[in-house]
This record gives structure tokens, sequence and C-alpha cells, in this order.
């Protein structure tokens, strides 16, 4: 006699969620552990703040852009023929 559709599903449904509940909680295990690991590293190497840097600010020519983008659509085109 041949296993009727149910008796086959419901087994594998079972198998998949213990799966996924083993695999779920192996996750959040080692996020804990990466976590805890974190602060025991902060704690025993406590970094000062890096320095930051003051008025950093770059402005482009708009003009300048173009004649970059230009000149290196003229190289990959290769030589004028």
């Amino acid at each position: 006699m041949e296993p009727s559709f149910t008796e086959l599903v419901l087994p594998g449904l079972k198998l998949m969620v213990v799966g996924m509940g083993i695999v779920f909680l192996f996750l959040s295990l080692l996020v804990w552990i990466i976590n805890v690991t974190a602060r025991l590293v902060k704690s025993a190497y406590p970094e000062a703040e890096p320095p930051r840097r003051a008025g950093l600010t770059v402005e482009s020519d708009e003009a300048e852009q173009v004649a970059v983008i230009a000149a290196a659509l003229r190289l990959r085109q290769g030589p004028p023929a």
C-alpha cells in the first residue's frame, strides 16, 4: 500500500520546523556571543575618540567634471580615425 500525501508531508513539515528552530537558536546564540565578546573587548581596550578633521570640504567645479568625463569617453573610443 502506498503512503498517503499527509503521511509524507506531516513528517517533512515537522522536520522542517525542527531544523529551522535549531538554525534560529544557533544564530541567536552566535549573535549573543559576538555582542558579549564585543563588550568585553571594548572594556579591555578602551580607545580614545578618533581625531576629527575640521573643515574638510571639497568643492568641485562642474566644468572640470565635464572635461574629465569627456576625456575618459575619448580614451575609451580609441584614437581618432
